[in-house]
């Protein structure tokens, strides 16, 4: 406000204005929060931010002037290793998993290709007849 219209007002006049200020502004930290807060739920989505939201830290940090994000991450840093800790856990263990199933390459393991039983008293018939019709193509078999 301008000094004219400053002069104008009564002392409890400027008091509300001054208000009116600070809670605009409060207003406008308020929904800066919040949206820092939902990019923290997207980004840690398993930690548990009700708990991390409590600590004194965060207050002391945010009265500091720090954005929230920031003030959350630094508060909460012990919490957000360890979560990122167990999530990379989490995709080790998947991937492991997904590779322990699948069929080994030859040349991967010592066994070799693992076709037919060592020795041709081990042939079924059909093993013998398909060895035929592979040698009559042309191929050469060792047993």
């Amino acid at each position: 406000m301008s000094n004219s219209t400053n002069a104008g007002m009564s002392g409890t006049e400027r008091e509300g204005a001054q208000l009116s200020g600070s809670l605009a502004a409060a207003d406008g930290r308020a929904a800066q929060w919040q949206a820092q807060l939902q990019q923290i739920e997207v980004l840690y989505p398993g930690l548990d931010i009700r708990a991390g939201i409590g600590k004194p830290q965060l207050k002391q940090l945010l009265k500091a002037g720090v954005d929230f994000k920031t003030a959350f991450e630094a508060a909460n840093i012990e919490d957000i290793k360890a979560y990122a800790a167990m999530q990379a856990e989490k995709r080790l263990i998947s991937r492991l998993q997904e590779r322990a199933g699948g069929v080994k390459e030859n040349g991967i393991s010592s066994s070799g290709s693992g076709g037919y039983p060592a020795g041709a008293s081990g042939l079924s018939k059909d093993d013998r007849e398909n060895i035929v019709r592979r040698v009559l193509k042309g191929e050469e078999i060792r047993l």
